[in-house]
């Protein structure tokens, strides 16, 4: 494994030759396996991202991007697209971090050295250093903050560097990273053509996917040969892009004429915010089919003005319904991970609105009201207002008044979708009215992780019987991508991320009302009570949401009630969903669940897994609360025979009482019912902790985490296993784990966030 991680370096390190230079051979690789974990995105301490040259020389920021209190909107600063050059950013607040070249005398320098030289041990985890010193005269700070310092070696070489001036990369380097392939440039251009063509109708599919695509990190061939964003540029592909900077993708781009464009990726590709979606020619033609093939008329372009631009219902009510929602649901994965990491890096105002496990099914094209009734349609499309029609800077004193407005028209839209469904479902909800993949789709079942402010989106229903399930439907799926991805300004005002958070508990609700419609109409009130529990919260749920479908029946049968939720997931996993769609069962979690005999008798675990299957989906009750102990994500990295190694993700399920209000969570908690899930490979981009283990250790491994009973027990499996911040052989592993993702999972690898790591 050591050489495997050599080799991983040596990839990253170009060889000499006639484009190599110092940034490019030593200082960015440095910066990927040292700096990234931290400096990257929005959440970057002080705003000093180092996934490439442009934001180091772009330098740092005192101002603090997540601010959720701020009474004000506040103008961007998103690297590559705001401003451009150091001049540009200065005037936007931002400040030289690379202030001489006299190592003694350059304040980057400076704080990574200090870590060398006065041994400062780390303390706190990253994301509490609100430091950010502009001048030598400021209280230092030493980096990497929080985490173990660089090795002698690499202190000399960014010393060496600093001397030369912090060069960046040669022009013939820069040209090397930003030529494209032919044959990839080649389907760009096919792309590109694609989306520009001037027809009324094109020109509405193209608005529609980009406001989609807009935060993908697109990639043409299997093995990922770089990432490419869709923006909308002032001049046409061929030239240099001139990409039009605005707060929302939907906003006016303020010039007639545009062009929709493919621009390489610039940086380091981060898992926080790394997002993929292969285009391809199939893909192309498939959605010429989907969008063209049927005839539709398309009577105007849609306007910018935000009270119709932020409302997909009113943009896109041209566009076929069943059109859209069939794109959705193709890549359903894609678009939930936007609202999971969106364009925030983490998603705190949204994600603390959600469960800690859940599985996520789709309503059917045929079976879903809007896309089968163009009535339903019309009455709808002015009920579904959303947050973004206010803009990003709602005052406080209007924000009641918006926030009834909300409230009013959902509750009108939910008796209108009641009258409806009664109508054309008097029968309520059969297994049929499910989406189930045409059979080959693994989109059609989701399971979401929720590591504190963050989680991450896995094909097939992973972990165990989950508290609750999402049933989307299309209006709810779309509603989800523009509250939370399209419409949401992070640098917004405390009103706008206010109501943004509220509406995304009203969609939450929704999508658990549909799933309990496919249950007894008995046992609906009571499941959803169990969700719910506390006074206020129960008083706050009868009359912001009291119950529309009560006696509606479904057309599901049940052998009994009082399993119903258990049968229903099972009838759909096992029943509906063939194992192309549903993906391998999960015999490491598989506790409630119970997979047919036929699926069972396929599958066998290593000895490493029947191992771990001791310790997973166990509730964390008095006499086995060792779930409790675990932080939010864990990495455990299994050490073999013959140097090779496994990776398996730990992930806490912290139970709550309930999620129905923002602040105040901790105190809302029902650790009992806490558990843990395991599967191998790395599932999220914040781990709280790593572990290692040796193969030949896993019975100790596992019979110590089984009798953990206190934080003492805790602190003892991580002084035998476990890696602290504080240990010399941290960065070794942190190598190791990136090394194993990116080898196991090359399209879907980033460098891994370092920010949350516990001591």
């Amino acid at each position: 494994m050591f050489l495997f991680v050599s080799l991983f370096f040596a990839l990253q390190v170009r060889a000499a030759g006639p484009t190599a230079d110092l940034y490019t051979e030593k200082i960015q690789p440095l910066f990927n396996h040292r700096c990234v974990a931290c400096h990257s995105c929005l959440n970057a301490p002080c705003q000093l991202n180092l996934q490439n040259y442009e934001g180091f020389s772009r330098g740092a920021n005192k101002f603090n991007v997540y601010n959720g209190t701020r009474i004000d909107a506040v103008t961007p600063t998103r690297l590559w697209i705001d401003a451009h050059t150091p001049a540009e950013w200065q005037q936007k607040g931002f400040y030289p971090v690379n202030t001489s070249p006299d190592p003694a005398n350059n304040l980057f320098f400076q704080i990574i050295a200090a870590k060398t030289t006065e041994k400062i041990p780390p303390t706190k985890v990253v994301r509490e250093s609100q430091s950010c010193p502009a001048t030598a005269a400021e209280p230092k700070v030493a980096m990497p903050y929080a985490l173990p310092g660089l090795q002698p070696d690499e202190v000399k070489t960014l010393e060496a560097w600093i001397r030369q001036g912090a060069p960046g990369p040669h022009a013939a380097a820069l040209r090397a990273e930003t030529e494209i392939p032919v044959e990839i440039k080649k389907q760009v251009r096919e792309w590109e053509a694609f989306f520009n063509q001037k027809d009324l109708r094109h020109r509405i599919v193209s608005r529609y996917l980009y406001e989609h695509l807009y935060l993908a990190h697109l990639y043409f061939t299997h093995e990922a040969e770089g990432f490419f964003r869709l923006v909308r540029s002032r001049t046409p592909c061929e030239n240099d892009v001139a990409e039009i900077a605005t707060r929302r993708p939907n906003d006016n781009p303020g010039v007639e004429d545009f062009y929709y464009c493919f621009k390489k990726f610039p940086g380091t590709v981060v898992a926080k915010t790394h997002i993929p979606y292969e285009l391809t020619p199939a893909k192309k033609r498939h959605l010429e089919d989907l969008f063209f093939k049927d005839p539709w008329k398309a009577t105007r372009l849609p306007s910018y003005n935000y009270q119709e631009a932020e409302n997909p219902f009113l943009v896109f009510k041209d566009l076929p319904v069943k059109a859209r929602y069939e794109f959705l649901l193709e890549d359903a994965q894609y678009h939930i991970s936007t609202f999971i990491k969106g364009p925030v890096c983490n998603g705190s105002a949204a994600v603390n609105s959600i469960q800690e496990q859940f599985f996520v099914f789709f309503l059917q094209p045929g079976s879903d009201l809007m896309a089968r009734s163009p009535g339903f349609q019309d009455q709808a499309q002015n009920l579904l207002i959303l947050p973004g029609v206010w803009g990003s800077d709602i005052k406080l004193d209007n924000t009641p008044a918006f926030l009834s407005k909300l409230i009013e028209h959902r509750e009108q839209y939910r008796q209108l979708r009641a009258r409806w469904k009664k109508e054309l479902f008097p029968k309520g909800y059969a297994l049929g009215d499910l989406w189930n993949g045409g059979g080959e789709n693994p989109n059609a079942v989701l399971t979401v992780f929720r590591h504190d402010d963050n989680a991450v989106v896995l094909k097939g229903a992973v972990g165990d019987l989950p508290k609750t399930v999402f049933i989307l439907d299309y209006p709810l799926f779309e509603r989800l991508v523009y509250n939370l991805v399209v419409n949401f300004d992070v640098y917004g005002n405390v009103g706008h991320q206010l109501l943004t958070r509220i509406y995304m508990d009203l969609i939450r609700m929704e999508a658990e009302e549909i799933f309990l419609s496919f249950l007894p109409p008995e046992e609906r009130l009571p499941l959803r009570t169990s969700w719910y529990q506390g006074l206020a919260t129960r008083i706050k749920m009868d009359s912001l949401y009291p119950v529309v479908e009560r006696d509606l029946p479904t057309a599901v049968p049940y052998s009994s009630v009082k399993n119903a939720k258990k049968e229903f997931v099972e009838k759909v996993l096992f029943t509906h969903f063939n194992s192309n769609v549903r993906g391998p069962i999960d015999p490491l979690n598989w506790k409630k669940l119970q997979a047919p005999e036929s699926a069972r008798l396929k599958t066998s675990l290593s000895s490493t897994e029947n191992h771990l299957r001791e310790i997973a989906a166990v509730p964390a009750e008095d006499k086995s609360p060792f779930a409790r102990f675990f932080p939010d994500l864990s990495l455990l990295l299994v050490r073999e025979k013959g140097g090779r190694f496994k990776a398996f993700s730990l992930i806490h399920n912290r139970e709550h009482q309930n999620i129905s209000w923002i602040l105040a969570e901790n105190l809302r908690m029902a650790p009992q019912e806490d558990s843990l899930t395991i599967r191998e490979g790395i599932w999220g981009a914040y781990p709280n902790m790593f572990f290692t283990v040796k193969e030949e250790q896993m019975a100790a491994f596992t019979k110590q985490v089984l009798e953990m009973k206190s934080a003492k027990d805790a602190s003892a499996l991580i002084k035998e296993y476990g890696v602290p911040r504080t240990q010399e052989r941290f960065w070794r592993v942190y190598d190791e784990l990136n090394t194993h993702f990116q080898h196991t999972a090359p399209v879907e690898f980033g460098y891994l966030d370092l920010t949350r790591y516990e001591m």
